[in-house]
């Protein structure tokens, strides 16, 4: 996935009219200009050898140099991914700690007025777009009730979201409301598929308590299929900070990205492009392994 990513990445490049050298130069660079550009980074050899370059350069992080900032790509993205890193963890830990026992109780609660009420909010939720809860909270609660602040401070680091948590509640609970609904939906399927089992009604059976019974039996393993959830939500989970970060203002990835497609910055909006392919593919990775970790059971058939 992350070479077919960079594929095409370099694909896009190459189709501006100009190719790379006019991204770079811009649309006044002369055909001598060009010339001696292609020439110098090795644009007049074969496409395939310059995708295996182009190649050999993303995987040494040498990412080209911003139009605009006249930096490195790769010291760009590397001081506002720990931002974004730091948001979306947060995020996500929440969204698990609100997600899973709300559906939990909608599985032991089923068909009753809270499983109903809590459907209808998931299902609000699971719809609304990201950036309009974000405008939604910066209306309401730095705007008309001026409880909290309506962007981050710029000087920000990217640990400040624990050391000044007051101007960060806002957008992690944008991306936190941006997840609870389909993950409290499966935690919901897969409790209910759980508790029709025949082990849950043996244990009831035998005379465990019904508080036993959900703790031990039906919730530790209606919770294993929602770790590879952690994979499948990486991508919307990154999606989405993209947008929050631009509505607050937070320095990190979703703002440098927007930013420079604003200023036409090919090579940052490619490098970042790339970044956020990467992130989500470990994430995905460490979700696999992180499931084989919690199941004993695929543990031993590995072995």
């Amino acid at each position: 996935m992350l070479v077919l990513v960079i594929l095409f990445t370099f694909l896009l490049e190459h189709m501006v009219p100009g190719g790379p050298a006019v991204v770079a130069l811009g649309n006044r660079a002369n055909a001598r200009t060009i010339y001696i550009y292609n020439k110098t980074h090795g644009l007049l050899a074969p496409i395939l050898v310059q995708f295996f370059n182009y190649l050999k350069h993303v995987l040494t992080f040498h990412l080209g140099t911003s139009i605009v900032y006249h930096a490195p790509v790769w010291t760009l993205i590397r001081s506002a991914l720990s931002h974004t890193i730091v948001l979306v963890t947060v995020a996500l830990v929440l969204q698990f700690i609100l997600a899973i026992p709300l559906g939990a109780l909608q599985a032991q609660r089923r068909n009753t007025r809270f499983d109903y009420i809590a459907t209808g909010i998931t299902f609000v939720l699971y719809a609304i777009p990201v950036f309009l809860i974000g405008e939604f909270m910066v209306t309401l609660f730095a705007i008309q009730l001026h409880w909290l602040p309506g962007l981050v401070s710029q000087t920000a680091g990217p640990w400040a979201v624990f050391t000044s948590p007051l101007q960060f509640i806002m957008p992690i609970f944008t991306l936190t409301f941006l997840g609870i609904g389909g993950l409290s939906r499966f935690q919901r399927s897969s409790m209910v598929e759980v508790l029709a089992q025949d082990y849950i009604r043996t244990a009831r059976a035998k005379g465990l308590s019904e508080k036993l019974v959900m703790r031990r039996h039906a919730f530790r393993n209606a919770v294993l299929p929602i770790i590879t959830i952690i994979g499948l939500s990486l991508p919307a989970l990154v999606g989405g900070a993209l947008i929050t970060e631009y509505i607050f203002d937070i320095p990190g990835m979703g703002s440098l990205t927007l930013q420079a497609a604003n200023t036409q910055d090919m090579p940052v909006v490619v490098g970042t492009t790339i970044a956020a392919t990467a992130f989500t593919i470990v994430g995905s990775i460490l979700a696999d392994l992180l499931y084989a970790v919690a199941d004993p059971r695929i543990r031993t058939q590995s072995r």
